[in-house]
């Protein structure tokens, strides 16, 4: 079956907690200015040429653009042609959109057409908008003697310090406009999607910049992280958090209340630092903070959590000879210490008297 992500795709109805759980948020583009009714997507700097989809769409006007963030990246980009609110996901159809001359059925399993992206942008823009920028740059490089390129005469100003452009190609107030956004990964080849009704008629048109799955932009450390948070009740997240903070600002007054309360413990993850308080003692070079902590332990210097070790196993001593900062004097003393196993103990009398 040719590449269809329907989780991702749907995703684009989801309301805005719904997708924070998933490290998903919405980007407003603006509006864009559909005047034929035919819609190309496509990398503007590098094919503005490319031809509109063989399905057009009837209404003209301003049409909402948006794209969805995972993770730092655009996962989704999404024209709507029809109010969102109005929309039930599972009352639509998925259909890839196309151009003239390609046909799913000769696509294999998990292919796709999609259109080629080699300057690391993608757009959604009306037909005309396509002339417009040719007439644009024809003008830029006839009036111009310096002209290079549009992305350098026209667009560089635009996109040097953003990820999205609403570019007129003929200046502000013209009939035409093309919504530009950084595209996923990057270069590479990214397929679109009409959602249809139920009559068959367009409602969204969506660019799958295919850097989630499922709908959902965590990697697996995000949902096992995302898990552990969900475990911790109130009072333990709250405990936790203080105790983290107290070690991080080396206040040991403050922790020695909250190791006694018994809720936050040494060892233990504090959500918002991804790490123990022991180990942000050790970041924070905070000796007298790590002096508490570490005799809070019932014995030996653990291992820190399993959960949120680095590719390799690393000891809390380990961890500190890493860091580029030197330690207080005293804290490695004090760790190896701590990490020494305990002396054994030496035999009693009886088993002196009769061994």
């Amino acid at each position: 079956m040719a590449y269809l992500d329907i989780d991702n795709l749907q995703s684009i109805f989801l309301d805005d907690e719904a997708l924070r759980a998933r490290h998903l948020q919405r980007q407003p583009c603006g509006d864009l200015h559909l005047t034929s009714g035919r819609i190309v997507a496509c990398d503007p700097l590098v094919q503005p040429e490319r031809e509109p989809f063989v399905r057009s769409v009837s209404g003209r006007g301003a049409f909402p653009v948006e794209v969805l963030q995972g993770g730092g990246r655009h996962a989704l980009a999404v024209l709507w042609l029809r109010e969102r609110a109005g929309l039930r996901a599972n009352d639509l159809q998925w259909e890839a959109a196309l151009l003239e001359g390609q046909s799913p059925d000769e696509l294999g399993s998990d292919e796709f057409y999609g259109y080629p992206v080699d300057a690391g942008v993608g757009c959604f823009m009306d037909a005309d908008a396509a002339k417009a920028m040719a007439e644009r740059e024809a003008r830029e490089s006839a009036t111009n003697p310096e002209y290079v390129s549009y992305y350098d005469d026209v667009l560089g100003a635009d996109l040097a310090s953003a990820d999205i452009a609403d570019h007129y190609p003929l200046g502000a107030g013209s009939a035409n406009n093309v919504l530009i956004f950084s595209a996923g990964w990057g270069d590479g080849s990214y397929p679109s999607f009409w959602a249809l009704d139920a009559a068959g008629e367009p409602v969204a048109l969506v660019t799958d910049f295919m850097v989630m799955q499922g709908g959902d932009a965590r990697d697996e450390d995000d949902k096992r992280s995302d898990a552990y948070v969900a475990s911790l009740s109130p009072e333990k997240l709250a405990a936790l958090e203080a105790l983290g903070a107290a070690a991080v600002a080396g206040d040991a007054a403050a922790i020695q209340p909250l190791l006694a309360g018994g809720l936050a413990q040494p060892n233990e993850i504090i959500p918002s630092l991804g790490e123990t308080a022991i180990m942000s003692a050790i970041r924070m070079n905070q000796l007298d903070a790590l002096r508490v902590l570490l005799a809070a332990l019932p014995g030996q210097l653990p291992m820190p959590p399993q959960f949120y070790r680095m590719d390799e196993e690393e000891s809390y001593l380990d961890y500190a000879h890493r860091l580029k900062k030197p330690r207080v004097e005293g804290l490695i003393e004090l760790l190896e210490k701590a990490a020494a196993p305990a002396p054994a103990a030496k035999p009693g009398f009886l088993k002196r008297l009769f061994s």
